[in-house]
């Protein structure tokens, strides 16, 4: 936020200028005298006078709103100063190597050296200085931190990022120090880590591959041609992160500057040589692994709160300490803003980077009816977003209604046979869905070509065909294993650009699936299909009583146990157009999604499974329509 406020990604003229004023809290004392404190992105008022104890500063700057393309000035006014307080807060903490917050409480207990619940000590016995009721600054020290505002502000976007993230990183670390001094460890080397796999530059090589993989992926490709082994190489290290370690360290060496080991080192009780950092960052970097995957301690000698110094030796091996580690991984991130490049002004879309902004999907009614421009490839967003509807529909939630879909589907009938089978399955499946959900005067009637797709590629195991035979009540035609493997098969791929059904939907399907189970005889796997059921639609209190008192003599419907209790039929409008442009076109649910809802007396009306599928999907949707149709007219 502080980069968005000064105008430097703009491309358009500041529509609003706001003059706004935050107060950040802080044990620093400013040099007497010093009343005000110019920086890049604003200035400090520090008090005239300081007591003792947490002091209170005024940062005030100015927001500037950049205007929308069309010249207007948009419907943002401001962000309020809290966002950008707070990011200047944790700038001021790290670049003053202090404690600063807009929160006063938390200043106040860093700084009252009280002991730590878990560690037992007062944080100011593993850092000097940062955690001190007063820290008196130098000229100097507000000489920097005016330098590194205005290089930090200049970054190019993706580094001010970069850098911003680490910065919070290595503050919250600090701020972790009293009451978890392992997340705290690993959030200081996190800080700098994130950096290195962002901007190291680093180019995967297969020597860098960790030994155990390499030397059996090597084994393995023994006597392969030479080309196949490279692409099977190269794949792998596409995917594989490479020597996060060695990066890491790389990284932080690159970045240790000469100043390190003298001017910084001055008054440093026991500082970390040139020959100690490899070792201790190598260390660093184990702790840190060890800590977030099994939660390891760290050695007793980085613990103890009394041992001076940045680095202790123990069972042979060289560690830094919290001092040592918190001097390098700044010293490293302030390296590296002050070496980079800075720009005056970078065209970059910032707009859902702003504090409060972000990007939500639009709910179904608003696009999944849409049949402008190329939808070919659109097929598993419609239905995905035809099922949302669907499922409000048949809870009978208040205002649930299916959104027009025949423009749709009256394109889809066109282009559906010339495309790939993976982009019109989903295309075959709301054809169906549709027209067995609204009354006949909305159905859209395939082509014949379409309905011999129906015919064969709903008929064959696909995460489509289970939804469409599960919501039209059929039984597929496949074996109970196929039926079983194609639903397991669904769970695993839908969050990996698979098609994603609701809740209810699934656990309808895994009802399906267990009553075929009971009708076999396999009753152990019916009562697990059953209590599957109750997982994917957890909180439901029906499903959750079904399983308690689960009964293998009666049959399992998925509508009665999951959809609310039957009422009345009543036959609904037909397509209602919209009355203004922005609401879309819907289409009631009609008898035939009522009679759907009901279950049983509906369910007693179908084919049996093995006519409809000797009959063909298509042509049994096409005779439930028409007998149900003849129903309502009579």
């Amino acid at each position: 936020m502080l980069q968005i406020a000064t105008g430097r990604l703009f491309t358009r003229e500041p529509g609003l200028s706001n003059d706004l004023r935050g107060t950040v809290y802080t044990n620093a004392v400013f040099p007497y005298g010093m009343n005000v404190v110019p920086v890049a992105t604003g200035r400090l008022l520090p008090p005239s006078s300081s007591r003792p104890g947490v002091k209170a500063v005024a940062y005030e700057f100015v927001e500037h709103i950049e205007l929308e393309p069309d010249g207007t000035r948009g419907v943002l006014v401001s962000s309020t100063a809290l966002p950008y307080t707070l990011d200047f807060a944790t700038v001021c903490s790290f670049a003053l190597n202090c404690i600063c917050s807009p929160d006063y409480v938390l200043v106040q207990r860093l700084t009252s050296n009280q002991p730590g619940v878990v560690t037992g000590w007062p944080p100011g016995r593993f850092l000097k200085r940062t955690f001190d009721a007063d820290i008196y600054l130098q000229p100097s020290d507000v000489e920097f931190l005016q330098a590194f505002v205005t290089k930090l502000i200049g970054l190019p976007r993706l580094k001010f990022l970069g850098v911003m993230r680490a910065i919070r990183t290595y503050v919250t670390a600090l701020h972790r120090v009293a009451d978890d001094l392992e997340l705290a460890y690993t959030l200081i080397v996190a800080s700098v880590e994130s950096m290195a796999q962002e901007f190291d530059g680093h180019q995967a090589e297969w020597h860098s591959l960790e030994d155990r993989k390499r030397v059996a992926m090597d084994a393995a490709l023994e006597g392969s041609p030479p080309e196949i082994a490279r692409r099977v190489r190269d794949a792998l290290l596409s995917i594989e992160h490479v020597a996060l370690a060695k990066r890491f360290r790389e990284f932080t060496l690159a970045y240790t500057q000469p100043s390190f080991f003298r001017g910084e080192a001055t008054g440093v009780e026991n500082p970390a040589g040139r020959y100690d950092i490899e070792d201790c960052l190598r260390e660093a970097y184990t702790l840190r692994s060890k800590y977030v995957h099994s939660l390891k301690p760290l050695p007793h000698m980085l613990t103890v709160g009394h041992l001076p110094g940045e680095v202790v030796r123990e069972d042979n091996k060289q560690y830094f300490t919290v001092a040592g580690l918190t001097r390098l991984m700044r010293h490293v991130i302030t390296s590296f803003v002050m070496q980079h490049e800075t720009l005056e002004r970078e065209a970059y879309d910032y707009r859902l980077e702003r504090h409060g902004i972000g990007l939500y999907p639009l709910a179904p009614q608003y696009w999944v009816g849409a049949a402008q421009g190329d939808i070919t490839g659109a097929g598993k967003d419609k239905l995905q977003g035809f099922l949302q509807q669907l499922t409000s529909v048949m809870l009978r939630e208040p205002g649930a209604a299916l959104t027009d879909m025949r423009d749709v589907l009256n394109a889809a009938n066109e282009f559906i046979p010339g495309i790939r089978r993976e982009l019109r399955r989903p295309y075959l499946a709301l054809m169906v869905l549709w027209n067995a959900h609204v009354h006949e005067t909305a159905s859209v009637q395939p082509r014949a070509a379409v309905t011999s797709l129906i015919e064969e590629e709903l008929a064959a195991p696909s995460s489509e065909a289970l939804i469409a035979h599960c919501l039209t009540q059929q039984q597929p035609p496949w074996t109970l294993i196929e039926h079983q493997e194609c639903l397991e098969a669904y769970f695993r791929r839908r969050s990996r650009s698979g098609l994603r059904s609701t809740r209810l939907i699934e656990a309808a399907m895994a009802l399906d699936l267990s009553e075929r189970f009971r009708g076999e005889g396999s009753l152990d796997a019916f009562r697990r299909w059953v209590s599957l059921a109750v997982e994917i639609e957890p909180g439901n209190a029906r499903l959750s009583q079904m399983e308690l008192n689960l009964d293998a003599q009666a049959a399992v419907s998925w509508t009665s146990v999951l959809l609310p209790p039957p009422e009345e039929p009543q036959v609904a409008a037909d397509a209602a157009t919209a009355q203004a442009p922005q609401e879309p076109q819907v289409v009631e649910a009609t008898a035939e999604a009522l009679r759907a809802r009901v279950g049983a007396s509906a369910h007693q009306e179908l084919d049996q499974p093995a006519e409809a599928a000797r009959r063909g999907f298509a042509a049994w949707v096409a005779a439930k329509l028409r007998r149900l149709a003849s129903q309502i007219e009579g």
